[in-house]
């Protein structure tokens, strides 16, 4: 199975591998990345078995209860705060870590009904930079959207990033046209980047090339994007004729993992 047909449960097999060798439950991982590091205000997954009775997704403003699961988590400081609740399932548990918790290891607790609470610790960090990917496993091409600006005549018009003939796993990038008198615009979707110290980038990357960012964006906690970080930029017309090239987000020393985009 190629990388990009991956699910984030496979491609954080090893993770979950080397917590349930520790004797732990379940894994923490960032929902964008399939990174064992979370930050404050970013969107985690909790993968496991047993975690919830019922499979069931949760919409805005989400809810600190999903389909009889709760979850709490301890942080460093020992505040505890409880998490809401965008998706729970036997096997996995998504939700957003509350803003405000202390960096290091943090206990999370998830109570479902059935049996006694299950325990194990999480990584939180100050910022966990993650690309969200079109196939939702943190690989392939990136989670976008995109338009397009002739310049003559100001006539904006979308276009796609990426395209999905199949079920969740088949998605795959769209060349994006450049052209001398052609600007296109994207906006990704990222998370973990709210924690940012004062005055430090965000530093944008495609094939290598720093890319200039023209606003960060991010949703309240109560919106269906809660989370999310929103990075809108420009294509350089330098990068015209790359082809499928990675990009990468990075900030205060820490780095996301790399997603695609296809520049023509």
């Amino acid at each position: 199975m190629s990388l990009g047909a991956q699910t984030l449960r496979e491609r954080a097999k090893s993770y979950l591998d080397s917590a349930l060798d520790a004797g732990q439950p379940f894994v923490v991982i960032s929902a964008a990345s399939g990174m064992p590091i979370v930050a404050g205000d970013s969107l985690a997954a909790v993968l496991g078995q047993n975690l919830a009775s019922v499979t069931m997704t949760g919409s805005s403003p989400f809810t600190l209860t999903l389909g009889g699961v709760s979850v709490q988590i301890t942080d460093s400081a020992g505040v505890v705060r409880s998490a809401p609740l965008l998706y729970v399932s036997p096997g996995q548990i998504n939700l957003l870590v509350p803003s405000g918790v202390a960096i290091g290891m943090a206990t999370l607790s998830i109570s479902n009904g059935s049996q006694s609470p299950m325990t194990g610790t999480m990584d939180i960090e100050l910022v966990a930079p993650g690309l969200f990917t079109a196939n939702e496993n943190g690989a392939g091409v990136v989670s976008a959207t995109a338009y397009q600006t002739v310049i003559s005549t100001s006539i904006n018009s979308p276009v796609s990033v990426f395209q999905c003939p199949g079920a969740l796993g088949s998605c795959v990038s769209v060349p994006l046209q450049l052209g001398v008198d052609v600007a296109i615009f994207v906006r990704v979707n990222a998370t973990g980047l709210r924690g940012r110290t004062r005055g430090s980038t965000v530093q944008l990357t495609i094939a290598g090339q720093p890319v200039y960012i023209l606003s960060i964006d991010a949703q309240d906690d109560d919106d269906d994007l809660a989370g999310v970080d929103q990075l809108t930029f420009p294509i350089p017309l330098a990068l015209r004729g790359s082809g499928e090239v990675n990009m990468v987000i990075a900030v205060d020393g820490a780095t996301s993992n790399a997603a695609t985009i296809n520049i023509q």
